[in-house]
């Protein structure tokens, strides 16, 4: 039942219902909200990276990968996967659960077992949606995983979601905005600050926003 449902660390062509499901409701979800997607040629061919976007709306996590065409393995906060049925698709799809609120070193580790298996991360670093639609401060865990992997960091805008409505297949509301790479060793800031790190991490998806947008990262 494992494999059928899939793990993080597993690669994209072993997380069978996410192949299976995914070209169609992706398809669907072109028509229902359709996107942009600018700086595409950003995101890694192969191997491991971290994906730092801003979270406004449910739609951005599945909308990121519809622009981006592959599975992202991201953290949900734990309560979600304790309901039997959403918690058998999340994990099918590779996600996995985290402990919001606190320092839940399970669920960093299980980010940098990802990474270090060569799968994409998505970290919505914020913690949590923004209901105003601009940046809240990120917290500290990005930095450390950043820190640790040493893997590419991806900084990605996406814009639009909140605004978007279902079934105006007419309209372009959502943009998917994607960064250069960076690494954590490529920030001028001490390592030993894990809140000086994120902030700067943070700084860069802000970069890619609307200044209107950009909250605490003005």
């Amino acid at each position: 039942m494992t494999v059928f449902a899939g793990t993080p660390v597993l690669p994209e062509k072993r997380l069978w219902l996410w192949r299976i499901g995914f070209p169609i409701v992706r398809a669907l979800g072109a028509f229902l909200a359709p996107w942009r997607l600018e700086g595409g040629e950003n995101i890694p061919r192969t191997g491991g990276y971290i994906l730092v976007a801003n979270h406004i709306n449910w739609k951005d996590p599945p909308w990121i990968e519809f622009a981006l065409g592959h599975a992202i393995r991201y953290m949900g906060k734990r309560e979600l996967f304790e309901t039997p049925v959403i918690g058998f698709l999340l994990r099918a799809i590779g996600a996995f659960p985290v402990r919001r609120g606190e320092a839940d070193r399970g669920a960093l580790q299980m980010a940098l077992n990802v990474v270090a298996a060569g799968q994409p991360l998505g970290f919505f670093a914020e913690g949590h949606r923004s209901e105003s639609g601009q940046l809240i401060r990120g917290r500290p865990g990005v930095a450390y995983v950043a820190e640790h992997s040493g893997a590419p960091l991806i900084p990605l805008a996406v814009i639009g979601t909140k605004r978007a409505r279902l079934g105006a297949f007419w309209r372009r509301d959502i943009l998917i905005r994607v960064g250069e790479p960076f690494r954590a060793a490529d920030l001028a800031v001490k390592a030993d600050d894990p809140q000086a790190v994120t902030d700067a991490i943070m700084r860069r998806v802000a970069a890619l926003m609307p200044p209107e947008q950009r909250g605490v990262y003005r």
